[in-house]
């Protein structure tokens, strides 16, 4: 895949993985520091998406910083409602990552709520709206952060 990139291209890259301007328009700020138009950066930031490369660009909130309850859940969803399960998951903005794998526990997802009431109940009311069966709530006890850097 490396060789359906340039060298700006990796650059960009480098640079959006540590970090995006905090700016009204990113990608403005991103083509200024590049020496490209606003359009160009934006362009290419979807040419990496569609190429596979950056799944997801968006910002990592320290919510226990803000007080709030994050929990990871593991459920057992039916495989026949698995594009069901993708939609639904995709209009809860609590929910932050959401996996499929191959096996029993076969659905995971994270969510993050302003108590940990909310928390539960959001996990509750998606296991009740998609049938899941043994829905486990495993909330955060310690965090670690660990830093991941790809070279591009």
């Amino acid at each position: 895949m490396n060789d359906q990139l340039d060298d700006l291209d990796r650059r960009l890259l480098d640079r959006i993985q540590t970090a995006v301007p905090l700016a009204k328009r990113p990608f403005a700020e991103l083509g200024r520091e590049f020496g490209i138009t606003e359009d160009e950066a934006l362009r290419r930031v979807q040419r990496f998406a569609e190429l596979g490369i950056v799944r997801r660009l968006g910002p990592i909130v320290n919510y226990p910083a803000w007080n709030m309850s994050g929990a990871l859940v593991a459920a057992k969803l039916d495989p026949a409602r698995t594009e069901e399960a993708k939609k639904v998951m995709a209009e809860v903005p609590e929910v932050t990552h959401c996996y499929l794998r191959e096996h029993e526990w076969n659905l995971w997802f994270t969510v993050i709520a302003e108590t940990e009431g909310a928390r539960d109940a959001i996990a509750a009311r998606l296991g009740e709206k998609l049938g899941l069966k043994d829905l486990r709530v495993l909330p955060k006890g310690r965090g670690f952060k660990l830093g991941v850097r790809f070279e591009a």
